[in-house]
């Protein structure tokens, strides 16, 4: 579970964080997008992977990573091209499909192994705890994937919402803030009132006209919930 752990969140890293609206527009327009967007997620998972980089199935691995998702994009893009009203089934398949190819990395040996920093001990803590590798994967599934994850939902059963609707850079870096605030108020230790103050969250696009929309708070408040309960039962 440890490698694998550390390679969703390379995903989650290189597919979201990592993906800007203009990289985001370059892989619609063109191969070249594609092939810089999937060897970022290579990079990225070679990084969290630095203790095992002496093993070479760790390199084909992730090879093979690189090369999967290269062409699972370019299938996701071209069927949704076809068939624009299932985007969102097209997007949630194709990371479900992320996932389960990440998954074969239980088929190698050195996947029950632990690695770390023997040589500094606070990076080795870190490196080796689950829990914080479990907290980061929570944090952009809330913020950065929610986006992109509601996008594509707009796309299927919302019309006439423009094609970086929710996923815009303003949007996005609100987004961060608004659902990380809502997750907060459910998580902590808050009296039962503190919960009126969730969708009190959405004053905070008014100072903002282009987030001044009652459909993108709604949908925003609904996946933070949902997301944060979910989580709230693992971590």
């Amino acid at each position: 579970m440890f490698l694998f752990l550390k390679l969703i969140l390379a995903h989650l890293i290189a597919d979201f964080i990592l993906q800007p609206e203009e990289l985001y527009q370059l892989k619609i327009r063109s191969f070249l997008g594609q092939l810089f967007h999937v060897l970022i997620h290579g990079l990225v998972s070679l990084m969290l992977l630095y203790p095992y980089l002496n093993t070479p199935q760790i390199w084909l691995f992730v090879a093979g990573l690189v090369l999967v998702h290269l062409v699972q994009d370019l299938i996701k893009y071209s069927v949704t091209k076809k068939n624009p009203a299932n985007t969102f089934v097209y997007f949630m398949t194709d990371q479900l499909c992320h996932v389960l190819v990440i998954s074969t990395i239980f088929f190698l040996p050195v996947s029950h192994e632990v690695r770390g920093f023997p040589d500094s001990p606070r990076l080795d803590m870190l490196y080796r705890m689950d829990i914080w590798t479990l907290d980061a994967i929570f944090f952009i599934i809330l913020t950065f994937a929610g986006s992109y994850i509601l996008n594509a939902f707009t796309k299927s059963y919302l019309k006439e919402h423009s094609p970086l609707y929710l996923i815009s850079s303003l949007e996005i870096v609100h987004a961060i803030l608004e659902r990380s605030l809502i997750a907060w108020i459910l998580l902590s230790s808050t009296p039962p009132w503190m919960l009126l103050l969730i969708p009190c969250a959405g004053v905070l696009r008014l100072p903002f006209k282009p987030l001044r929309d009652l459909t993108a708070f709604l949908l925003s408040l609904s996946y933070a919930v949902l997301i944060t309960l979910f989580f709230q039962k693992i971590l």
